[in-house]
């Protein structure tokens, strides 16, 4: 099992390190996070190599393999190649034909003109994930989404509204960032032990 998500491995990520992850996990750190270090003892990793058992990379010739200069990911063969790739792919599910987009703002609109769905555009700018692992949601869902949150994740308790300038922002910690930045705190309050009082 993958010991970041505890999903079983099909294609290991190896860096010099010896620690082993998922090739999820690896893409996903490296490509949409720009994190080049080891999930487990977070040392450097400049390169990783994507292999089909675990090893070493002392022990094979990971430097002829094909690669993806970029992300710095050595492949073992075409098939964790095109694997990689296809993670990173602005795919419609919607579509019979699952039509694949240049990049996310296309994909974005495509949904909206062509299934009448939309993205949180909250979650999109502050969780990690691929295009494909990202919910869409009607107009009335969306709504939900933004004030209460999903009915299949009780987690999510909606985007928090700030009622000086009525915008919406991620969570809490934002909301609470955004307050101290552009409103004005009371420091009596604060002295006296109330926080987080704002005007």
């Amino acid at each position: 099992l993958c010991p970041v998500c505890s999903e079983v491995v099909t294609i290991f990520s190896v860096g010099k390190c010896g620690h082993m992850i998922c090739y999820r996990c690896s893409t996903r750190m490296r490509v949409l996070c720009d994190q080049l270090y080891c999930a487990i003892c977070r040392s450097d990793l400049p390169e990783v190599a994507y292999l089909g058992k675990l090893c070493k990379l002392t022990d094979i010739d990971y430097k002829s393999f094909r690669c993806n200069k970029k992300a710095q990911v050595y492949f073992e063969n075409e098939d964790y190649e095109t694997i990689f790739y296809r993670l990173l792919e602005h795919c419609c599910k919607k579509c019979p034909d699952q039509r694949v987009f240049r990049h996310y703002g296309a994909l974005k609109d495509h949904m909206r003109k062509e299934h009448g769905l939309q993205y949180c555009d909250l979650c999109v700018k502050h969780i990690k994930l691929f295009s494909q692992e990202r919910k869409v949601y009607t107009r009335q869902q969306l709504a939900q989404h933004i004030r209460v949150g999903d009915a299949d994740d009780k987690s999510h308790k909606g985007h928090p509204l700030c009622q000086f300038c009525d915008d919406r922002y991620f969570d809490n910690d934002e909301l609470l960032r955004h307050l101290r930045k552009d409103h004005y705190f009371c420091h009596f309050c604060d002295a006296d032990g109330i926080t987080n009082q704002f005007y």
